[in-house]
């Protein structure tokens, strides 16, 4: 915020510091074995995410206002990955020409939001005119120190030892308290990584910055598909993605009521967010009802 960066870059710098722990949980499982636990991490986080960034937070502060052209931007980025991710998963995609296609789409997004090439700016001028001119940038910051700066490259090492160091724990302890891989990495483990996401989204509600958050939400769920599922399935395998076909079907249909409602509303209400907690929770208890 000290830079003048737009709302939505911001929310893209923050996503890259929260998700330091649903990556290496997720990594530090799928390099143990634990392919459906890994899988269940990443696209379970990414759910957590949805229902906990926009929807909790949306009770919390009583609605969060969303400015749409941001949110076309970030939400056509963030299909275009989720959607990539969901053909690996499905077995209709080769991981690493998907790959290959994410990094480019995303590429082009991160530049097209910086606004920094003129070929990809005038593809993405009317939306990155208002990226770029975004009122909320204008809001004070919150503090006037650097020291957080220099504080964050420990922050996120201590954050990936503890995240390495808490699925090593329930890895082990995980049979003898009889938790299935899915209810141990799409439920468990994924609340438990996202906090750090929820915490950014709850200060950003706070102070009035809707956009940021939203950026925040949908960033974080690309930059998981993309290093913690379609890099480990071009390593590992296809078949490391595979495991998450039905919590992958969850996350299609949550993400297209997370970025209809703001589209159509101009934000997210009370009841938009009440009803996108309540999708989380019909994904949790149908899981546990099955005997996932």
């Amino acid at each position: 915020m000290k830079l003048g960066l737009p709302e939505a870059l911001i929310g893209l710098l923050a996503a890259l510091g929260a998700d330091a722990p649903e990556l290496s949980a997720a990594v530090a499982a799928l390099a143990s074995g634990a392919r459906d636990v890994g899988v269940g991490v990443l696209l379970g986080s990414n759910l957590f995410n949805l229902a906990a960034l926009l929807g909790f937070s949306a009770l919390v502060v009583g609605g969060i206002r969303v400015r749409r052209q941001p949110l076309i931007l970030d939400s056509a980025a963030g299909l275009s990955l989720l959607l990539l991710s969901a053909g690996v998963v499905g077995g209709g995609l080769p991981p690493a020409p998907a790959l290959a296609v994410a990094i480019v789409f995303f590429g082009l997004y991160v530049v097209a939001l910086a606004g920094r090439l003129p070929a990809v700016r005038a593809v993405f001028l009317p939306l990155q005119a208002e990226v770029a001119h975004d009122p909320e940038r204008d809001l004070p910051p919150a503090t006037h120190s650097w020291a957080p700066v220099w504080l964050l490259p420990p922050a996120v090492a201590g954050v990936v030892l503890g995240s390495l160091l808490m699925v090593g724990a329930a890895l082990r302890l995980a049979p003898s308290w009889h938790l299935s891989g899915w209810l141990l990495g799409s439920v468990l483990l994924a609340g438990l990584t996202s906090l750090p996401n929820l915490y950014v989204a709850l200060h950003f509600a706070r102070s009035g910055r809707g956009t940021a958050l939203m950026s925040a939400a949908t960033n974080s769920n690309s930059l998981n598909l993309l290093g913690g599922l379609l890099v480990p399935a071009v390593v590992l395998g296809a078949a490391a993605a595979r495991t998450g076909l039905l919590d992958m079907t969850w996350l299609l249909a949550l993400t297209a009521l997370a970025v209809a409602i703001p589209l159509m509303r101009r934000g997210v209400g009370r009841a938009g967010g009440a009803l996108i907690v309540a999708a989380y929770l019909a994904f949790v208890a149908t899981g546990l009802a099955g005997g996932r």
